[in-house]
C-alpha cells in the first residue's frame, strides 16, 4: 500500500521527576531524498544524530521538519570554582611579579577572565534520563505521522485507480474507432478516384488500403498502454517500499510515450480528442505521484 510524503505527527508528555512538559511535532513534505531539519532544546543538542537515525529508520524519503520543545524548569548545570587552577594562576602571578619586579594587585574582575576558572558540573546522567523519556514521545509522534501518511496514501491510491480507469476506457474507445477510420479512408480514396474519373485497378486499391491500414495500426501501442496501466495498478497494492514513487513515475513516462506514438499514427479528430483527455489524466497522475513516498 502506498504512503504519501506529506503528513504531521504530534505528541506530548510530562517528564518525571521534573514535572516538565515536552512537545514533539514532526512534519513531512515532498522531497526527492530524505532531508531533516531539527529544532531542539539545548538539553538535547547532543542527540541530533541519534534523532536523525530514528527518522531514517521509519521514513525513507521526504523533507522532515522536527521541533521538540521543553518547558524551562529543567535541571541546569551548577557553576563551580576550580580551586586548583586558581591556585596555579595565583602562584604564577606572584612568581611573575617577583621575577619581573612588577607592581599591581589582582582584582576579582581580572581573575574571572582567566580561562577555566569557572566550570559547570556535568549533568550527563540527568540529560540521558531526559532523552530516554523524550525518545518515547518522539516515537509516538513518528507513529502518528506514519499513520497520517498511510491514510493520505489510501486517498491517493483511490484517485490513481480512477484516472488509470479513465485512460483504459479511452484506449477502448480508440480501438473501436480504428476500423471505422479505415473504412472512411477507403471510402475517401474511392470517392477521389471516382471524381477524377480514373479506372481504378482493384489490386492497386487493395494495396493502398493495406498501406493505410498499416500506417493506422495502433494495436501494439494499445496493448502496451493496457500493460503499463495494469502494472501501475498492481504497484498500488504492493507493500510500501523505498522507491515506489519513482517506479510509478517511470511507468507514467512509458504510458505518456505510448500515448504520443498513438496520437502521431492515428491522425484522427476523435482519437486526438481521446489522447488529449488521456494526457490530462497522465499529467494529474504525475503531479500526484510526486507525493508518493
Amino acid at each position: 500500500m502506498i504512503k504519501s510524503m506529506t503528513g504531521v505527527g504530534r505528541a506530548e508528555a510530562i517528564l518525571q521527576p521534573w514535572k516538565t512538559k515536552v512537545s514533539v511535532e514532526i512534519r513531512s513534505l515532498n522531497h526527492k531524498y530524505l532531508e531533516t531539519v531539527q529544532r531542539l532544546p539545548s538539553a538535547l543538542a547532543n542527540y541530533e544524530n541519534e534523532i536523525r537515525e530514528m527518522i531514517r529508520a521509519k521514513i525513507p524519503r521526504g523533507y522532515i521538519q522536527l521541533a521538540i520543545a521543553l518547558e524551562e524548569n529543567m535541571p541546569m548545570p551548577t557553576l563551580t570554582l576550580d580551586d586548583a587552577l586558581l591556585d596555579n594562576y595565583l602562584a604564577l602571578t606572584k612568581k611573575l611579579k617577583e621575577k619581573a619586579q612588577l607592581s599591581g594587585e589582582l582584582d576579582v574582575n581580572t581573575v574571572l577572565t582567566f580561562p577555566g576558572i569557572i566550570t559547570t558540573e556535568k549533568i550527563e546522567r540527568e540529560t540521558e534520563k531526559i532523552w530516554q523519556q523524550v525518545k518515547k514521545v518522539l516515537n509516538h509522534a513518528l507513529q502518528r505521522l506514519i499513520r497520517m501518511k498511510q491514510q493520505e496514501g489510501i486517498v491517493l491510491a483511490k484517485d490513481f485507480r480512477k484516472r488509470i480507469t479513465n485512460i483504459i476506457k479511452a484506449v477502448d474507445a480508440i480501438e473501436k474507432r480504428v476500423p471505422k477510420r479505415l473504412q472512411e479512408r477507403r471510402d475517401n480514396l474511392m470517392e477521389q478516384l471516382k471524381e477524377l474519373k480514373v479506372n481504378s485497378d482493384p489490386k492497386r486499391v487493395l494495396e493502398e488500403v493495406a498501406y493505410i491500414s498499416e500506417r493506422l495500426d495502433i494495436h501494439e501501442e494499445c496493448v502496451r498502454l493496457r500493460s503499463h496501466c495494469t502494472m501501475f495498478r498492481n504497484c498500488l497494492t504492493e507493500p510500501a517500499t523505498d522507491g515506489l514513487g519513482k517506479k510509478l513515475d517511470f511507468i507514467l513516462q512509458e504510458i505518456l510515450r505510448e500515448t504520443d506514438t498513438l496520437s502521431a499514427k492515428a491522425r484522427d479528430l476523435f482519437i486526438s480528442q481521446k489522447v488529449i483527455a488521456m494526457k490530462g489524466e497522465i499529467e494529474k497522475l504525475k503531479e500526484q505521484v510526486r507525493n508518493v513516498e
